[in-house]
């Protein structure tokens, strides 16, 4: 089998030591990426009322219930059977994150990296951002959140970015862009806002979602 080339762009950031994450640019090949967007809308071309909004949505709350998130969501899981996932595009690209290659990227988060090398499950979600739609302060109750972001045109939009709490850094909202880091982090994803006013769905921030964690009767994804 040929083997897939990468065109990622990592970039460790380490601005506050003790809040260290990754992105990495180019996440999806050229092949991978017109694949992942089939994909994304087949999900933007069904019946608005059969799309879950996050505000409808029991998870994710604040003390008091409200929600913290305003947007689309697809739980893709539901989409299909065990067998049928090998349907998926993005079901099928997560060797990617499974990868020896990934793993040595993430070992430059310490000491939060030894989690990488225990995970075995994942959760994987696409939410769906258009006018106004954002994501308050919070935290995953996971090991490690995994964001994926696909834009059809970055000049349509503003907002939408990525806040960590705990470090105050923002992380910019670019098309292809992958970001990873332990669930622990507190953050937020700012207002997004259309320059011009869009009719169309699928036009705004797509965000895929793979949630890490472990159980204790599985091997690790991924040994060194």
């Amino acid at each position: 089998m040929e083997q897939i080339v990468q065109h990622w762009k990592p970039i460790v950031v380490s601005d506050d030591p003790f809040y260290k994450f990754l992105i990495v640019d180019n996440w999806y090949t050229p092949n991978e990426e017109k694949a992942i967007w089939s994909e994304l809308d087949f999900y933007s071309n069904l019946p608005k009322q059969q799309i879950v909004r996050a505000e409808n949505s029991i998870v994710a709350r604040d003390n008091e219930g409200n929600s913290l998130g305003k947007s689309y969501r697809f739980y893709i899981q539901d989409y299909y059977t065990d067998v049928g996932r090998s349907k998926s595009h993005i079901f099928n690209c997560m060797y990617k994150q499974n990868s020896l290659e990934f793993g040595n990227l993430v070992d430059n988060i310490v000491p939060y990296n030894r989690y990488y090398w225990s995970c075995n499950k994942q959760s994987t979600m696409v939410s769906y951002y258009e006018e106004n739609d954002h994501y308050k302060e919070h935290s995953d109750t996971f090991m490690w959140s995994q964001l994926i972001w696909f834009v059809k045109d970055e000049s349509l939009l503003n907002g939408g970015d990525l806040v960590f709490i705990d470090s105050n850094i923002k992380v910019k909202l670019k098309h292809n862009r992958c970001v990873f880091f332990p669930s622990c982090y507190m953050h937020k994803v700012l207002p997004l806002n259309f320059k011009n006013k869009i009719n169309e769905m699928g036009y705004g921030r797509y965000t895929i979602t793979h949630f890490w964690f472990f159980n204790t009767e599985d091997k690790p994804f991924v040994e060194k």
